[in-house]
């Protein structure tokens, strides 16, 4: 069966979820405050020495590089091993860097918090309509087992009835009829299955299907976090890890099915039904998780800038 959104079911059917503004992704910008000599040059070596140590951990140079401060973060260290030597007329350069530095975290912290909201508004989009959709099922099945019960009944009444009556033909006539019925209903409670046309106008599953920049709605810093490796020096990527884990929810490789599904769940939506939903519901909350433990990465480098760890050899900068 097939429900059609009309009135006030338009906040079913069309999604809600969209952010009211979509912010510009490098909104912050370093400030021009000059600096000396021997700054540039301390910079210029922390970039290009490999063996100098650093105090971030892996971790934390990763998601640096990231969200595109790995620069700045090499210009702290510099700054800071100048002041903790007695370099003079550091400290206004040290508060900019240090500012600058944390209004990129900041920037990029509130951009994935509103994805996964988005993607948690999705889901729960989902998951309300497949309920919905559930409980009309369980009421449709349940109205066809009592009539499947009710037909087997009567006829086994009128049957009855008809061979106390010396009518052998006419009992089993009605008896048959009645078995026929009560099986047609048995087999419908089987069924009862539910449908409901459900767009989603911007789709960020998409950007994760497709795999290019043409249209993409993801951030930047959100997109480069999930095509980075999982693992150090590994090949496979965050994105990689989401698209096997929806592919066995598409079907076979290539086949109709998966074309067919594909075009449903990345494109501007359909017509659907109960198990679709919460395929969908369950893609977007693999998507969702992932993009939060980009805010644990970001947490992490935050309170390594306020902290000083001691320098380790075997982790240059």
């Amino acid at each position: 069966m097939h429900l059609r959104a009309a009135g006030d079911d338009d906040e079913i059917t069309e999604s809600h979820c969209v952010p009211s503004t979509s912010p510009p992704t490098d909104v912050v910008s370093r400030p021009e405050i000059g600096a000396p000599d021997r700054t540039n040059r301390a910079l210029k070596a922390a970039v290009m020495d490999p063996a100098v140590p650093s105090r971030f951990s892996p971790r934390a140079r990763d998601i640096a590089a990231t969200i595109g401060v790995h620069d700045l973060l090499t210009e702290f260290q510099s700054l800071e091993q100048d002041m903790a030597r007695g370099s003079n007329g550091l400290s206004l350069r040290s508060l900019a860097v240090r500012q600058d530095l944390s209004d990129h975290l900041l920037l990029a912290l509130f951009e994935a918090n509103s994805i996964a909201a988005e993607l948690e508004c999705e889901k729960e989009r989902a998951e309300d309509l497949a309920s919905q959709l559930e409980e009309i099922r369980n009421d449709v099945q349940q109205a066809r087992t009592v009539m499947a019960i009710l037909a087997d009944s009567i006829s086994g009444v009128f049957a009855g009835t008809f061979l106390l009556l010396g009518s052998e033909i006419l009992s089993g006539i009605i008896d048959l009829s009645g078995s026929v019925a009560a099986l047609g209903f048995g087999v419908a409670a089987l069924g009862g299955d539910q449908a409901y046309e459900f767009t989603h106008g911007r789709n960020l599953i998409a950007d994760i299907w497709h795999g290019n920049d043409a249209g993409r709605q993801l951030p930047d810093a959100v997109w480069r976090y999930l095509n980075a490796p999982v693992r150090a020096n590994g090949k496979r990527s965050r994105r990689d890890t989401i698209l096997g884990s929806w592919r066995t929810r598409l079907g076979n490789p290539g086949s109709t099915q998966e074309r067919r599904m594909a075009e449903l769940f990345f494109g501007k939506g359909g017509i659907y039904r109960i198990n679709e939903l919460r395929y969908r519901s369950e893609m977007l909350g693999l998507l969702k998780t992932h993009v939060n433990l980009m805010t644990q990465d970001l947490n992490l480098l935050f309170l390594e800038t306020l902290h000083h760890r001691p320098p380790r050899m075997e982790d240059p900068i």
